[in-house]
């Protein structure tokens, strides 16, 4: 048993013990996600070895109730992803198990994967389209921005809170729009990093990490996607990335023309979210112990590019 865990041991074998999934021989503590805690476990059951992960909620996914169907929806669909083991009993703890996909994080994502992501997306968007499960609205709105933010502005350089300013009042001002309402919306993933893709050398084996999926409109994902996947080292997107990811998305889902439009705004918005949700989680380790964190300053850096250098992609590219 790997010794970091300590006393989780206990805790552990009592979580694996609401499934029928063999008995713990081995388990490590997952590096990836600061938000639940999750473990890679091996167990022994009728002769063969599995390999599951086990995730204590630490705080409650966006879905709520409708996690599980969620997932299973995916993973019905032919997409790759792990469902929720079902508990042999109604214990409520916030335990999740799930099988163990396959595959590795990339660092540098070649063209080739950030296609694979775009098609991805697209099918994940049509498929729980087609599901009919009313997942909850997306949380991150411009209330959210400005509240999350707000009681830590005290603590923040001048400069950056004039950025963080015009930045939430953009942001806020796109999403008043009548037009952006009606931008085509269903169940978006809301975190597609690269920590949460897994690839073998022939595509994508697992997407991971469902928690903050919710009803947003489609354009966020893919925004989430260009600022992880297709920007350079100063934060700006580059334009060979991030027509691999719309192009390929579009093959799958043809994008609108308003979606083009509003894509620029919309990739602002998704990093104003990470900054903000890193920025004060970063304020608030100095104050508590034991936070995880992430760097705020890597979307900082995307958030100023985005408000320099507006990204727009003529909708004739998309075809070609």
């Amino acid at each position: 048993m790997n010794a970091v865990l300590g006393n989780f041991e206990f805790e552990i074998n009592q979580a694996l013990d609401l499934f029928d999934v063999g008995e713990l021989i081995d388990c490590k503590a997952a590096r990836h996600g600061i938000e639940n805690a999750n473990y890679f476990i091996k167990t022994h059951d009728d002769g063969r070895e599995r390999n599951f992960v086990l995730t204590f909620m630490q705080q409650a996914s966006n879905a709520g109730h409708l996690y599980t169907p969620m997932m299973q929806a995916l993973y019905d669909n032919g997409l790759p992803v792990a469902p929720p083991l079902r508990r042999n009993t109604d214990a409520a703890q916030p335990i999740l198990l799930q099988q163990r996909l396959p595959g590795s994080h990339v660092v540098n994502p070649t063209q080739r994967q950030i296609r694979a992501l775009g098609r991805f997306t697209a099918r994940m968007h049509l498929c729980m389209a087609q599901a009919a499960l009313s997942l909850p609205a997306f949380p991150r709105t411009p209330v959210w921005l400005l509240k999350t933010v707000d009681p830590w502005l005290a603590h923040v350089a001048y400069t950056d809170r004039v950025l963080l300013a015009d930045s939430i009042d953009r942001v806020s001002a796109v999403l008043k729009r009548q037009d952006v309402a009606a931008l085509p919306r269903g169940m978006i993933h809301a975190d597609l990093f690269r920590d949460n893709v897994l690839f073998n050398e022939r595509g994508i084996t697992g997407v991971l990490d469902f928690h903050h999926a919710a009803t947003g409109i489609w354009l966020f994902d893919l925004a989430v996607i260009a600022n992880d996947w297709c920007t350079d080292a100063q934060g700006q997107l580059d334009p060979d990335r991030t027509h691999a990811l719309l192009k390929s998305y579009h093959q799958i889902r043809p994008l609108q023309d308003q979606e083009l439009w509003f894509f620029s705004s919309f990739s602002l918005y998704a990093a104003l979210c990470f900054w903000i949700s890193r920025l004060v989680v970063n304020l608030a380790a100095h104050k508590q112990q034991n936070l995880r964190t992430k760097n705020p300053a890597e979307f900082q850096r995307i958030v100023q590019q985005h408000t320099r250098h507006p990204f727009y992609m003529d909708p004739r590219l998309l075809d070609i």
